[in-house]
């Protein structure tokens, strides 16, 4: 049994080779099977990649703007800033009706008029946290470092980060000018720092290169490159003046705002402070301090905590053509007085709403934003000489300079019409324009406006706030201040008020029934 097993093994195999040789052959015959030696083999071609050889000139910009980067990135750091901010949040008001006014009045007796005033009862303040990051740069290796001042404005927290440094400084504001949107903040650190050299931003062109330094959105070191696209003479941003700032296309977004804007040889050039961003990001145009006027009032900011400028005390205005024939005049060069702030410089050394300043300190004044220049660079107390053309007659007046106050706001202050009634803890003064403009009134009112609530007062308690304009008190109409103080002098509080007010442009009254 075994031999036969063998047997037909063998058989198997013979006719697996039989079949295995007829299958080739047919392959053969038909072209199938195809047989090649190594020496007839193609090599499929090798494609070979050119190198790209830039030129020379490219190179040496690429390690220009790397040189660049190397210098300056260890001189821009990254600023924190924690500000809190008071908010006063008025009590819950039920506007279709309060569903617990007819259970006080049936179960406790309490009339609906003490129901209403407790609802006015004096709004919570509460404290909110704000958290706002940008840019500085160290210009000097002990510690002071230059951003802008709304970076830092209203800030409790100054917290500083520097590239290649663990951990971060506390920073302190050693001086800061809300003109110019400048400010220094000084840190104590380890070692000495890298600082950076500033240029001359009055050498820049347009066309020049640029390149911008900061933290973006709070990512630290960004570098970004561009030109000079413009130099602006002057530029309004959220109700602020700028002057003179740079236009650029390098990209600059929020965070970058007190960063560096430097030149190609690695020296700053301006200090990135905004951007034209009609969708919230950086859309191509960026704007710059230029340096210089940073390095005119460093010195201030570091030793004195802010800047000292001389002060005139006039409001003025450009002359056009029309002012030049109105007026007079043989050109339209100068500044045209516009208003005398009271007890200012100006009014004590006789200067007149209408004359026209074409010189100061011997200086000739071509435009107001000249005449704005010069006397900002001028030191307070100084003696000086202006020329003025007043009904066509040229004249020379002496005058002490004064130091400009650090708002403007602060000169219009001290006039005395400003606040002419007070009552209860409130400011009054007349309706006009300007006032209505603020508060958001028609022009065509009449009466008082509040513009100022002491916190706490009996003011604040009746529910009257900041800009209410005052059209009656008990049915009186106050059409000025003087009516006001009249009125007030014969009203009771116990026997109640009525106020017939404007807030806003919504019509109101306003009642009060309670102790003096």
């Amino acid at each position: 049994m075994f031999k036969q097993e063998k047997g037909s093994a063998r058989n198997w195999f013979l006719i697996l080779i039989l079949l295995f040789a007829l299958f080739f052959w047919w392959g053969k015959k038909q072209g199938k099977i195809v047989l090649f030696s190594r020496s007839k083999m193609e090599t499929a071609p090798i494609t070979t990649v050119a190198e790209v050889v830039p030129p020379a000139e490219v190179i040496n910009l690429q390690e220009a703007f790397a040189q660049i980067a190397a210098v300056a990135k260890p001189a821009v750091v990254n600023i924190s800033t924690v500000q809190l901010i008071e908010e006063k949040h008025p009590p819950v008001e039920f506007y279709f009706g309060d569903p617990f006014e007819e259970f006080f009045e049936e179960f406790f007796g309490m009339p609906r008029q003490e129901q209403q005033r407790r609802q006015q009862r004096t709004p919570k303040k509460l404290q909110r946290r704000l958290e706002g990051t940008g840019s500085g740069v160290i210009i000097d290796p002990e510690g002071y470092i230059l951003t802008n001042e709304h970076v830092v404005r209203g800030a409790t927290e100054i917290q500083v980060t520097i590239s290649g440094e663990n951990g971060k400084y506390t920073g302190k504001i050693v001086g800061k000018d809300e003109r110019t949107d400048l400010a220094v903040v000084k840190i104590k650190p380890k070692n000495k720092l890298s600082a950076v050299k500033l240029g001359d931003s009055e050498k820049i062109r347009v066309g020049d290169w640029a390149v911008a330094i900061g933290s973006p959105f709070g990512l630290e070191q960004t570098v970004t490159v561009g030109i000079i696209s413009a130099l602006r003479q002057r530029l309004m941003i959220e109700g602020r003046e700028y002057r003179d700032l740079i236009q650029t296309d390098a990209a600059i977004n929020r965070g970058n705002s007190g960063g560096p804007l430097v030149n190609i040889h690695g020296e700053v050039i301006g200090i990135n402070t905004a951007i034209y961003a009609p969708t919230g990001v950086f859309a191509g145009i960026g704007f710059a301090i230029p340096i210089n006027q940073a390095k005119e009032i460093l010195d201030d900011l570091i030793h004195k905590g802010k800047v000292v400028r001389g002060w005139l005390g006039v409001e003025i205005k450009e002359i056009d053509d029309a002012i030049q024939k109105q007026f007079g005049l043989p050109d339209e060069e100068g500044a045209l007085v516009n208003n005398v702030l009271k007890d200012s410089p100006a009014e004590k050394a006789g200067l007149m709403r209408g004359d026209v300043i074409v010189k100061f300190d011997e200086k000739k004044v071509f435009t107001s934003y000249e005449l704005q220049k010069i006397v900002g660079q001028t030191p307070p107390n100084k003696k000086v000489k202006i020329e003025i053309i007043r009904d066509k007659n040229r004249k020379t007046i002496e005058l002490v300079t004064g130091e400009m106050p650090t708002k403007i706001e602060e000169a219009a202050a001290v006039a005395p019409e400003e606040v002419k009634g007070e009552w209860l803890g409130m400011k009054v003064s007349n309706f006009n324009s300007e006032l209505g403009e603020k508060y958001g009134l028609p022009k065509e009112e009449k009466g008082v406006v509040i513009i100022a609530v002491e916190p706490g007062s009996k003011a604040e308690e009746i529910g009257l706030e900041e800009g209410d304009l005052i059209k009656s008190i008990n049915r009186k109409q106050v059409a000025e201040v003087k009516d006001f103080n009249e009125i007030t002098k014969k009203v009771k509080l116990s026997e109640g008020i009525v106020f017939d007010l404007n807030r806003r442009g919504k019509l109101l009254y306003l009642s009060y029934l309670g102790t003096e």
